[in-house]
This record gives structure tokens, sequence and C-alpha cells, in this order.
């Protein structure tokens, strides 16, 4: 194990410098989780602890247990809570709109990245891991009483419609969860030129902000952390300008077996210029909310 020592933030507290070690057991005895920040040197930045390549060796270890429950403990377990919900009418109300959704705020997640499996979470870090992009929705996770890994996109608990409904809701453990954006977005069809200082491909637009854009590209090959380099042809009110994203998100589809299929990414804007953020921010006052 390595010898360096890291400095941790905790809720926007500054501690440290410990060893791998102590950080490790500070994370066991809870004084740290693993969606709190570690400093990295070598990236010059703060990083998540779970994706921190030393922490994550030794805390993958921590699996899910095995087997899972039975249906009937399962079973018991789900009608305690329902008898406990019964003392929150705000829950009760939340319960009948999100489809028995309190299950998933009562079990333990777990989550796998790549070969790094991390937990346990409450549902609410998982949507708040989505919400960041520290995971993805072509992430696998698992909880008691599934048989095996399950990908992020095909369970209910994280559908679109569902995510939705829990954020309409007056669910204390949520308040936190979904922040609002610091950029409008508006719908967007323009087309786009796309180069990886590889590659050009077109895409077309979804919806922009002056901090980044949704695009279909014809790529199924890009991956989020990926830098692109973006030509916004004029179009759809929008002025044609540059801008160098990096990929935050990626879209899972299933059964992708041509490179030139379809696939919606989201970018962030890191590099673009000021009069054109200046224009989009005024597209953006005129045109529909995305």
């Amino acid at each position: 194990m390595s010898a360096s020592q890291f400095f941790v933030s905790h809720e926007g507290n500054q501690m440290g410098p410990f060893p791998i070690s102590t950080i490790v057991e500070m994370v066991k005895k809870s004084e740290l989780t693993i969606l709190d920040y570690l400093y990295d040197e070598t990236k010059d930045d703060w990083v998540l602890l779970m994706e921190h390549p030393e922490l994550a060796r030794v805390l993958k270890d921590q699996k899910p247990a095995s087997p899972p429950k039975s249906e009937a403990r399962i079973e018991s377990e789900s009608t305690e809570l329902a008898d406990d919900s019964k003392t929150s009418p705000a829950f009760e109300q939340t319960i009948d709109k999100t489809q028995n959704s309190f299950n998933y705020f009562a079990i333990e997640w777990y989550i796998l990245k790549g070969e790094n499996k991390f937990g346990p979470f409450s549902y609410a870090d998982i949507i708040r891991m989505l919400q960041q992009k520290v995971a993805y929705e072509f992430d696998f996770v698992w909880h008691a009483g599934l048989n095996t890994w399950q990908r992020i996109a095909d369970l209910d608990a994280f559908k679109p419609e569902h995510i939705s409904q829990i954020h309409q809701s007056a669910l204390p453990e949520m308040t936190e969860v979904f922040f609002r954006r610091r950029h409008r977005r508006v719908r967007f069809g323009g087309t786009i030129l796309i180069h990886d200082n590889k590659n050009v491909w077109r895409g077309t637009g979804v919806e922009i902000s002056s901090g980044g854009a949704g695009v279909v590209m014809e790529n199924a090959s890009i991956v989020p952390g990926q830098i692109l380099y973006l030509h916004f042809k004029p179009g759809d009110g929008v002025p044609p300008f540059n801008a160098t994203c990096e990929v935050v998100s990626k879209q899972y589809v299933e059964g992708v077996a041509d490179q030139k299929t379809p696939i919606r990414y989201g970018l962030k804007f890191t590099s673009i210029s000021p009069v054109a953020q200046s224009l989009l921010q005024d597209y953006a006052k005129r045109n529909e909310v995305a």
C-alpha cells in the first residue's frame, strides 16, 4: 500500500492529510463516504473516493451479501415498512404517486462500475450519483431480492417517468438530490460537425444551453469523459460557433451492433468564446424550455 497521504473533503470541510489505510477506516466508520472527495496530486484536482484507483482496490472487496434474501423475508420486511409508513401522511401520499417506491428507499443498493463494486448506498445516493454523472445508466446495481446485477437503465426504479414522479414528491430524502440547473436548456435541432482529432462525423442537436448541449450522434463508440470538438452550423436560430466539449452522459441503448447507431450524448462546454456563450444565453431566454 502506498505511503502517500491525501487531503479529504467531507461536507465542505477539508481534513488530513491521511494515509489510505486511515481513509479506509474512516469510510468503514461512516466518518467519510465514498461520495466524499480526495485531493489527487497526480490529477491536480479533487476526485471522488470511489474513483481513486488505490482506494477502489481496497474497497471493492466489500461485496453484496450472497445469496439474496428469500421472498418470504422480503415480503415480511415490506409489510413492516408499510406499517411504519403510516406515521407519515406525506410519505403515504408519495407511496400512492410512485407505485410503492418506498421499497426503493428502504433497501441498500450496491453499484458495479467496471470490475469494482461499491456500497451500500441509499436510493437517494444512487439518484444523486446519476445526477452528478458519477454513475451512468449503463452501470449495474444490485440489492437484496435481485438474483443478479441489473443494468440501471433496465430497472423501473430509475426510469425517467419514475424519477420525474419522485422529483415532484415531497419526500425529505430527495430535497437535496435534485438541483436547479445552472444553465437554462432549450430545444435545439441544428446540425453539428464533430471530431476527435481522428475522425469527423455529424450530429443533430436536441437541446442546448450556454453550458452545454444534448446531441444525437451516429457514433456509438464515444464514452463519458471523452473530449470532442464541435462546430455548430447556423440554424434553428443559433449562429455558427465552435466549442470544445466533455462527454458527461451517454444514453444506454440495448443491442447496439453498428458503430453508426444513433446515440444521445450529454456534452458540457469546456471552451467556448464569451460572444457565443452570450448569444446562447439570449437564445435560451427566447425559446421553449427542453
